[in-house]
This record gives C-alpha cells, structure tokens and sequence, in this order.
C-alpha cells in the first residue's frame, strides 16, 4: 500500500508538468479514409488526402506483402476528374509524364499504389481500391488487426478513420470489439460505425493501427485462419495500455494512522505548492497581456477577417479566452441574428426557454451546424428548455463533439494554411510565426478597444448592428459586462437596443453552460474508457502483429 501512495503522489506530480511537443512540418493537413467491409471479408476504401505540396513527382502508399492481402480496382481523381490507370509504373518518369496518371508498382516488400502530384499547391485525392481478404474467419471470431495509416515521409496534421458493414448493418459494441494503436486518438462507436481519429499530427514513429473482433455471424470471410483470434488479441496487446488500470495489482498491506496522517500532508503540501504556483502565474499573465495591449493599441474591426475559429484558438493559446469561449460566441450569433427568441413577454423568467423561429441567415457553415444540433434538441415543439437541452447533449454527445472539433481544427488548419504557425502544434503563443503574433495583436487590440471603449472619443459608433458585433467578441473575451456597462454610459438614449443585447448576452450564457456543462462531462467519462475491446482513448504501444502498412508519402 505503501508503494500505491508513491505511485499516487508521482502521478500528481507528473500532471503538473508541461511538456512541448515536437513540432512536425506537414505536407497533408487532412486525411480521410473510409473503411466499408464486405460480407466476404473484403474492404472496399476510399482514402482522401487534402495535400499542399511543392516538391516531388508522384505520391505512394505502400502496402507489406502479408502472405495473404491482395489490391484490386485501384483509381485516383481529383479536383479535377479521375486519372488514368497505366500498367507498367515507372517511378522514374518525368513530373509531366505521371501527371494526372496512376499505377501499381511491384516493389520486394509488396505493392506500392502511385499516382502523379499533376499540380503543385492545394489538391485533394481521391484514392480508391478493393482489400481482399483483411478480415480473417478464426476459430473463436472474425476479425483484422490492421496498420491504415503507417510510416511517411510527412506527418499528417489530422487523420479521421471510419469503418462501416457495406450492406448496412450497423457496428456495435454489442457484436463488435475495437482497439487501436499507434496515434494520440480516440476509437468509439458512433451512429452504427467504427470512428477513430488522431487529436494530434502523427509524427515519426507513430501509425494507425486498428483492431477489429466481430461475432461470428456478421461476416462471411473466405480466409480461413487456424489459430484463434485471442492469440491475434494477445500480440497485439503486448506492450499497450489496454487493460492498465484493471489488472493493476497493488499490496495488501494495511495502511497505519500514521501513513495516512503522512499521506494526507504531503497531498496537503503539494496542493498548497501548486496553487500558489497557479496563482503566481495567473498574475504573471495578466501582467504581460496588459502590457502587450498597451503596446498594441486599439484594432477596431473583426480580427482575423471576422473568422470565429481562429480568433479564439488565438485566444486560447494566449490566455484571452476560456475553453467555452467559441460555443457561447456561436450562441450569441444565433440569438443575435433572431434565430431564436424567448417564449417570455418579461424576458426574465429562468430558466430561459428559447423558441427557434428561423435558420441563420449568415451563410456561415458552423452557424448552421450549431442551429441543426439546437433544432433537434428542441424537438417538434421548437422550443429549447434548458433541460431538455442538457438530456439531449449528454445523449447525443457525438454531433456535439463533432461540431466542437470541427470548429477548432478549422481555426488550426486555417493558422497552417496562413503561415502563422511554425509547426502543426499550438499549445502557447510561442508556436506563431511573425505573420500569427501580428494575428494575435489584432485580437490582443480589439479587446483593449473594447475595454476602453467610453474613453474614445468616437461617436459614430451607434448602430445596432456594430453592438451585435462587438457583444460576440466581448463574450469570447470574457469582457462582454464590461462593455455592456460604457454603453450604457455612452448611449443612455438607446437603452432599449442595450437592454435587447443584455438579455443576448445572458441567453447565450445560459445556454452555453448547459450545453457546454454537458459535453464536458460526456467528454471526461468517455475519455478515461480503458475496457479493452469498448474504444476510448487509443494506446500508443502495443499492435504488434499487424497485417498490411508500409512506407508512403511523396518523392
């Protein structure tokens, strides 16, 4: 027992500890592959990679020779329209000559799949094949223990894997074991199919390899493997954390007085050390981010060319926004552009219910997919009750989540794609370039224009319109009282329009708890998911034995 506190009081001080990524250049910001099993065993894929390149003639992904494995209907588009298959690859003609072309190279280790770069700049692939024979009929369950994505010559910034029964029958996890290694990622159940994506680029040496048990029955593989799909189980686990915490085995000695009095003050002691550590360095911050706002001055527009996504991973880098920040700001948008409205004449009754009168008029893609999760949460009735809301968030935790990620990968992919980071992580504002810390400044300037907003001299500043606004990045930035208050002051003349966008603000932080409340605790009990074979969190080591994989990338 004595070695458990040991064992405790070294976790507690590990998670106190930052750690920094390497940082990893990326020549494929996307990929996307779809898994589609056929009763026979086979697998119907569709890969697609969103590439930005400006080297190399032809892309490849190889493919082990695994004694068993075999590729056919092999095929590539693009933006552009399909390619043509040639017999013979030589990965030695010229840019010009593989260029909106594809082919199968024999290589000693197995097969590579080629196809020309064609166009140097932003493209999309489109790379389909049929996998004969990945799922194997075991004695005691069908199944693969697969390598999709393995080694390349450039790390792919986010990997998404999505495996699906051709005929429709959906994937459970009550016919259905799942475990994947290799990446930082999850692996779940989601709507009948098997999803697992990276939450970090996959740098050297990591890989995606996924592991699927099926109940016989579901399939009807042709492969016919001697051996028992446990033994598949027992190479691939060998080395992973799956099962970790269940078969942990501590002592039984039997804990003194003493040894929980010793116990109790050394866990005192480290809290007591780690919040005044905290504390030291919430004053730090908020020092260096006034001084860095006196030093910026005012920026009186939408930072970031109005893009929500970017300003608050900007803002959360630094420490200008929470964590909740963006779901409260999409909020706003929506109660602000009369997408829905109270159901009480007094306007102060709680809980708030909202009716949703119309879809938003924006154009903005995440305001759409916010107001679809809102519309059916409210149900036939159309109208949210806070609740309701909340039953359905913990219910539905997929497409709020999906929402969630959507939006912050967007905010991350677009600082890529600008050259505002200098690698693929952005963990502080250390990781911006030049061009992200002059991005950061126009966030850094907006919130000091708005905390000094009754000091300028300007008057022009009265439309409704301009407060909508403002009120969404005063509430991303955790100022929205403040700038409600010098208003006020401001426009005593239009305290009907300032009374309209204080109940804005309140609606949307009402909602933003529940909502944001729910998925975050959806999000923790999901997370920490290490019953081997239900998905979670996926295992870094471990997934030996694995059929398929080989080197890939552009050359």
């Amino acid at each position: 027992m004595k070695q458990k506190i040991a064992v405790i009081i070294a976790a507690f001080l590990c998670a106190a500890l930052l750690c920094t990524p390497a940082l990893a250049a990326s020549r494929v910001p996307e990929m996307e592959l779809d898994v589609a099993l056929r009763p026979d065993g086979a697998a119907h894929i569709i890969q697609t990679w969103t590439t930005d390149a400006d080297e190399g003639t032809e892309f490849y992904l190889g493919c082990r020779d695994s004694g068993y494995l075999t590729i056919t209907d092999f095929s590539v588009s693009d933006q552009n329209g399909p390619y043509v298959y040639v017999e013979d690859w030589d990965v030695d003609a010229s840019f010009e000559e593989k260029a909106n072309r594809c082919g199968i190279l024999e290589t000693g280790e197995g097969v590579e799949l080629c196809w020309g770069v064609s166009e140097y700049g932003d493209n999309r692939y489109t790379i389909e094949y049929v996998l004969h024979d990945l799922v194997g009929n075991y004695s005691d369950a069908d199944g693969f223990n697969h390598r999709f994505v393995d080694e390349m010559n450039f790390f792919p910034t986010d990997v998404t894997l999505t495996i699906r029964n051709q005929d429709g029958t959906p994937l459970t996890d009550e016919i259905c074991d799942i475990w994947a290694f290799g990446f930082d990622g999850q692996i779940q159940f989601e709507d009948g199919v098997i999803r697992a994506w990276s939450e970090a680029p996959l740098e050297s040496g990591a890989h995606m390899t996924v592991m699927v048990a099926l109940e016989k029955g579901v399939l009807s593989p042709v492969r016919v493997v001697e051996d028992s799909f446990e033994a598949v189980k027992e190479r691939a686990l060998a080395g992973s954390d799956y099962g970790a915490d269940e078969d942990a085995e501590w002592d039984d000695e039997p804990l003194t007085a003493g040894d929980l009095l010793l116990f109790a003050a050394i866990i005192l002691t480290l809290v007591l050390l780690i919040l005044l550590l905290v504390v030291l360095l919430v004053k730090v911050g908020k020092a260096k981010r006034k001084k860095r706002m006196e030093r910026v001055g005012y920026f009186r527009d939408a930072p970031n060319g109005g893009n929500l996504n970017v300003t608050y991973q900007l803002g959360l880098c630094s420490g200008l926004c929470e964590e909740d920040a963006l779901l409260g700001a999409y909020l706003m948008r929506l109660i602000s552009q009369g997408c829905m409205e109270s159901t009480d004449d007094s306007n102060d009754a709680e809980p708030v219910r909202l009716r949703l009168s119309h879809g938003p008029q924006s154009g903005n893609m995440y305001d759409d997919a916010l107001y679809t999760i809102l519309k059916a949460a409210a149900g036939a009735d159309g109208v949210l009750d806070p609740n309701e809301l909340e039953h359905y968030c913990g219910q539905n935790y997929v497409p709020l989540s999906r929402f969630m990620e959507s939006c912050e990968r967007s905010g991350k992919q677009t600082l890529i794609r600008s050259s505002c980071l200098k690698g693929a992580v952005l963990d502080n504002d250390k990781d911006l370039t030049k061009k992200g810390q002059q991005e950061l400044d126009e966030v850094y300037g907006l919130k000091h224009f708005l905390l000094d907003f009754s000091l300028i001299h300007e008057r022009g500043v009265k439309e409704a319109v301009i407060w909508q606004d403002y009120m969404v990045y005063a509430l991303m930035l955790g100022i929205a009282d403040k700038l409600e208050a010098q208003i006020q002051e401001l426009y005593p003349d239009q305290l009907p329009q300032l009374n309209q966008y204080r109940r804005y603000v309140r609606y949307s932080g009402y909602y933003n708890g529940v909502m944001y409340s729910a998925y975050s605790r959806e999000k923790l009990r999901r997370a920490p998911n290490r019953r081997s074979g239900g998905g979670g969190r996926v295992s870094f080591g471990g997934g030996g034995g694995f059929s398929g994989g080989g080197s890939g990338g552009i050359r």
